[in-house]
């Protein structure tokens, strides 16, 4: 039996907590590294959100272990966590940037993945606003699904070395995003996989929390030949470097013009 839930968030997630049966990560370590018994309250179940890194998750239940208030405190929901995606998967490097589990098949073409925000990604390195989820984690997190979808279940097995690009985007946000439990829904509309050389895929993504769709992604990528999208990316590079040069020549008056300063009426 709970006397209490509470949801426990990474702790730049600390204004979503104030006024809610929520705590942040090092407020629930302060509890646990308590030296003394904590009152008897009954038992609280904690339920894990958004902001926790698996590294972080592993010290918390490695401390919990050996605190004397372990008793107070129902861990059951940590230990079956979804497994956040592979680097094959997200195309990210460092764990902490990747911001979804591992997608799970539901029919033909449909997936599901679980949100997993780690607070050390790269796009929360500056600051948190406010309470809500920032747009630009959800478009990244919506951006990383197709990619991993179209990694697990979608791409030929004909020993060719694919590398993605992102053809088109459109948003739409409903509703803020929460740092609690998020899902993401993966509808595979269109799958162009006639030529091995250039394959092309189109989905809607839909973020779901409590049940309800919270924003709505249209991606389309295009797959390709790792080794010819280096060679026309270079051969684009070098144009644009040419052409830039150019304009630059073209236009040295306008750059040796001195800053006309105003001053103010």
């Amino acid at each position: 039996m709970h006397n209490r839930i509470l949801l426990v968030v990474g702790d730049k997630f600390a204004n979503y907590v104030k006024g809610k049966d929520a705590v942040t990560l090092s407020q629930l370590r302060g509890l646990l590294s308590l030296s003394i018994p904590l009152p008897n309250q009954g038992v609280t179940l904690l339920v894990p959100g958004q902001g926790l890194g698996d590294d972080s998750v592993a010290e918390l239940l490695k401390e919990a272990a050996a605190s004397p208030n372990l008793a107070f405190f129902d861990f059951s929901l940590w230990h079956n966590l979804p497994k956040r995606a592979g680097r094959a998967l997200s195309h990210k490097h460092h764990s902490a940037n990747t911001l979804i589990s591992e997608p799970r098949q539901l029919s033909a073409d449909l997936f599901e993945m679980h949100m997993m925000i780690d607070e050390n990604c790269e796009l929360m390195n500056d600051h948190q606003s406010g309470q809500h989820v920032q747009g630009m984690i959800l478009i990244e997190a919506a951006r990383q699904a197709i990619v991993a979808v179209t990694e697990a279940y979608l791409l030929p097995k004909n020993g060719i070395e694919y590398a993605f690009v992102l053809n088109n985007l459109s948003v739409s946000y409903s509703h803020y995003t929460f740092p609690v439990g998020a899902v993401l829904r993966c509808n595979m509309i269109e799958k162009s996989v006639d030529n091995p050389k250039r394959l092309s895929f189109e989905a809607e993504i839909l973020v779901e929390q409590c049940g309800q769709a919270v924003s709505k992604f249209m991606l389309s990528i295009g797959a390709m030949e790792k080794v010819r999208i280096s060679k026309g990316e270079n051969m684009q590079a070098l144009k644009t470097q040419s052409n830039y040069l150019a304009y630059v020549a073209a236009n040295m008056q306008e750059f040796d013009e001195p800053v006309k300063h105003v001053e103010n009426l």
